[in-house]
């Protein structure tokens, strides 16, 4: 009779463990979502840091291309100036202040992006028949850089190795 009731004690002990859950499997579970978690943070705050960099580069190219069409619209000439980093603005202004009700324009980079290795600081959009100097400017966020790109016609374009949506430079 003892024998049996120490079978019963040890199969009713098994099955209780059996329940529920260990505390190292508890930690291995808490580890792997950790990491998990970490992990996705990490390409979430990426993948934000793009989105930004993207979102002003296209204000950037409207800004241009918007002092540029004002130019060939009124015959006027607007001076583009670069302001590199830690100020990070362009500034368009206009030469014969008769003609334009603004002095000038200023156009400011979101936080977090700076506006980089320029070859030129200043530039003039003008005139129907105008050719410029190639040039290039380069905007970074973080470890993401996009080179604008304005060619001898006016043209206005973006490159980025890092970035699919634009062309490879």
């Amino acid at each position: 009779m003892n024998s049996n009731m120490e079978i019963s004690l040890k199969s009713k002990l098994e099955q209780e463990s059996e329940l529920g859950i260990s505390l190292l499997e508890m930690l291995i579970v808490m580890m792997i979502t950790s990491i998990l978690s970490y992990l996705s943070i990490t390409t979430y705050q990426q993948y934000t840091h793009q989105r930004q960099l993207i979102h002003s580069v296209r204000e950037t190219i409207a800004f241009l291309s918007y002092q540029r069409q004002q130019a060939l619209l009124f015959n006027i000439k607007i001076k583009i100036s670069l302001h590199l980093s830690p100020s990070n603005k362009v500034v368009a202004m206009p030469f014969p202040l008769r003609y334009s009700t603004e002095k000038q324009t200023i156009f400011r980079l979101a936080s977090g992006i700076q506006l980089k290795q320029s070859t030129v600081s200043n530039f003039t959009f003008g005139g129907i028949r105008q050719t410029l100097r190639p040039m290039s400017f380069v905007l970074q966020h973080s470890e993401s850089e996009v080179k604008i790109v304005i060619s001898s016609l006016g043209r206005i374009r973006a490159c980025s190795q890092q970035i699919k949506v634009f062309s490879p430079c």
